[in-house]
């Protein structure tokens, strides 16, 4: 689909019309189809916030029980998703302090303790 606009020449002051295509939208998140699994950090942020919202309306919109239901569901599922994310990266942060701390030390020219 596309919008036609008339535009007036600011020199000559024809009139002639332009076809303008109509934007398409990109949906982001589950709409466009990315698994949860496979989504970063920062996008279960924002689909947090997504599905939060349509739980929300759609509450306040005297919704069917079965679409609050599917609603509540899919927030429940980004909120789990969120804080498995959110444990991986702790994880990873503390391994990458461990394994600074261990260079330090043998830079230091302490003796490792560890299992050799």
């Amino acid at each position: 689909m596309s919008k036609v606009l008339l535009v007036t020449c600011p020199q000559c002051g024809e009139e002639f019309e332009v076809e303008v295509p109509k934007m398409q939208k990109q949906p982001r998140g589950c709409l466009a189809g990315i698994p949860l699994e496979e989504m970063t950090y920062e996008q279960l942020k924002r689909e947090k916030i997504n599905a939060g919202s349509v739980l929300y309306k759609a509450k306040k919109r005297n919704a069917p029980e079965e679409t609050i239901a599917q609603n509540q569901e899919r927030f429940d599922a980004v909120v789990a998703m969120l804080a498995e994310k959110r444990a991986e990266i702790k994880a990873e942060k503390e391994a990458a302090k461990a394994a600074e701390a261990d260079a330090e030390s043998v830079y230091a020219g302490e003796e490792d303790n560890g299992d050799i």
